[in-house]
C-alpha cells in the first residue's frame, strides 16, 4: 500500500498579491461584478511552497531498491506479528473516525 503525502493547494479564481517586504497588509480587492480573493504576501509564499512540496517524491529510493533486491533474491522476510498489529491499529483508527449512528 502506498501512502500519498502530497499536498494539493485549493485553486482560486482571482488572486491579488500584496506588494512589499514582510508586510501583512492585504492588497486592494478587484472591484467588479464577480467574486475576488485577496492574499497577503506571506500567504502567497505559503501557496508557492505548497506547490513545490506537491512535486517532491516522498519515497526513499535506497530503501525501495533494497526491498526490490530482497524480493528478487527471495530473502525478504515478513514479520506477520508486525503486519497484524498494524492492521489492527489501522482498523481501530478507521472505526474511531467513522461517524456514529444515532
Amino acid at each position: 500500500m502506498k501512502i500519498d503525502k502530497r499536498i494539493t493547494p485549493p485553486a482560486a479564481n482571482k488572486v491579488s498579491a500584496a506588494k512589499g517586504k514582510g508586510t501583512e497588509k492585504p492588497a486592494a480587492a478587484v472591484k467588479s461584478g464577480s467574486d475576488s480573493l485577496t492574499l497577503t504576501e506571506s500567504s502567497t509564499r505559503v501557496r508557492a511552497l505548497e506547490s513545490q512540496l506537491a512535486s517532491v517524491d516522498v519515497a526513499d529510493a535506497g530503501k525501495v531498491e533494497t526491498v526490490k533486491a530482497a524480493l528478487a533474491n527471495g530473502t525478504f522476510a515478513v514479520d506477520a506479528e508486525v503486519v497484524a498489529d498494524r492492521l489492527i491499529d489501522h482498523t481501530k483508527e478507521t472505526l474511531r473516525k467513522r461517524p456514529r449512528k444515532k
